[in-house]
């Protein structure tokens, strides 16, 4: 028998700046998070790790190539962090492999684990990693070396066969969803390997939730959730000759121990300085920026949250929004503390002109009592930090408290000695 331990999507920041824009994605806890599952896989003992892709949550400024930000060190930063990754799937112990996704950045992926084999074997059972990319309007497509391994795969099939493939994006099932989740030309993967002589299991990441597993033909193929969000699932793949596939999918559990304090900090006028005239799109930190994060985090965890809604991101898209906050993270003075999460919300009601994202974003009614479920604390835990009185009011009214910080723009001790500290 062979055991797969199959986890994606890890969408992990450390040397990188920033957050993901989505604050349940939790890319700073990924470290911490990483040592408890590989307790996970030294318990269980697999023959095989299978990440299929995100492995880093590269800013989109870098994917992009976007010029007016610091391109090189965003490069060393993700090299620094795949560095990391590997570092921790060669202290497993165990044998593993490796795909990119559409949240990787190709070429520093390939500085790291570009020398890694995309086919293995274990006995009488063989694997095939896919490192497909993104193509035009976000599609996926199955081209150039990894179509001709494809072909070269499907064309040696006989009776005999017992693969797995891996790749980052869905072949199978459908999802309903306002994002191409599935490849361009899965319609014609799906028959292909469903068609095949043999037997094989198709392991896919990309749809955060996950999809259930579907057997097609002679193929079995569906999509893990990702690791990154509560309850950071994965999933073991049991494969015995002559045997139907066993699959059991598992969690971590909550990402964040109990009773620890929760400070949430407003960012207007509290992180950044008010926008100049001229300053559309740029989020600039106070000189105090540092001392603020480093004394509240003191406290327990630290959440920032940003209205996108605010004077320098109001007319941005939400790749324009993610920009602005990963510039402003990398501004930040060096060895920061970049606090746990970044919480971008809007006001309640419709936005019209404003093109949403397809995950539901936070609005300001629900900014404590989300945050106060992501970290799993009791409103009573919670303090949120702002100038606004609106929302302050709100904050209280949830159970939190909320100090009035007396200005809309109080000093770094201010800020501080109103958190208690």
């Amino acid at each position: 028998m062979i055991t797969i331990f199959h986890v994606t999507d890890l969408h992990l920041r450390q040397a990188l700046p920033g957050h993901n824009g989505h604050v349940h994605r939790l890319s700073r806890h990924m470290p911490s998070l990483l040592a408890q599952l590989a307790e996970r896989i030294g318990a269980m003992a697999p023959d095989l790790v299978a990440v299929t892709g995100d492995l880093l949550d590269v800013p989109h400024a870098l994917l992009d190539r976007e010029p007016g930000y610091d391109l090189r060190a965003l490069t060393q930063g993700a090299l620094a962090d795949y560095g990391l990754v590997r570092r921790w799937l060669e202290s497993l112990g165990r044998p593993w492999m490796v795909l990119p996704g559409n949240h990787d950045h190709g070429p520093t992926f390939d500085v790291v684990f570009g020398s890694e084999p995309t086919t293995r074997r274990f006995g009488p059972l063989t694997v095939h990693a896919f490192h497909d990319w993104e193509q035009a309007g976000n599609q996926a497509l199955r081209i150039g070396p990894p179509r001709r391994h494809f072909e070269q795969v499907i064309a040696a099939a006989t009776e005999a066969t017992d693969e797995v493939h891996l790749q980052h994006f869905l072949i199978r099932p459908h999802v309903d969803y306002h994002y191409p989740l599935l490849y361009g030309d899965a319609d014609d993967i799906a028959r292909r390997v469903a068609e095949a002589p043999g037997r094989r299991l198709l392991l896919s990441g990309h749809w955060h939730e996950g999809t259930p597993m579907v057997q097609i033909g002679n193929a079995l193929m569906g999509g893990c959730p990702a690791f990154c969000e509560p309850p950071h699932r994965y999933r073991v793949f049991r494969i015995e000759p002559g045997q139907p596939v066993s699959m059991q999918e598992e969690a971590l559990g909550a990402s964040f121990a109990p009773g620890t304090r929760l400070t949430i900090l407003d960012r207007p006028g509290l992180l950044t300085l008010p926008p100049a005239t001229d300053g559309a799109g740029r989020l600039t930190p106070r000189p105090d920026t540092g001392r603020i994060l480093a004394g509240l985090a003191t406290r327990g965890h630290l959440a920032i949250a940003s209205p996108w809604h605010a004077p320098e991101t109001d007319a941005a898209s939400w790749r324009g929004v993610q920009y602005a906050h990963d510039a402003f993270f990398q501004d930040l003075p060096a060895g920061t503390r970049q606090a746990d999460a970044l919480c971008i919300y809007l006001p309640p009601g419709d936005q019209p002109g404003r093109r949403l994202p397809a995950e539901a974003i936070t609005r300001e009614p629900e900014l404590v009592p989300r945050l106060a479920a992501l970290f799993g604390a009791a409103p009573t835990e919670v303090t949120l930090l702002t100038t606004d009185p609106a929302r302050r009011a709100a904050a209280v009214a949830a159970g939190a408290a909320s100090p009035d910080l007396g200005g809309p723009m109080p000093d770094g001790e201010a800020i501080l000695a109103a958190a208690g500290l």
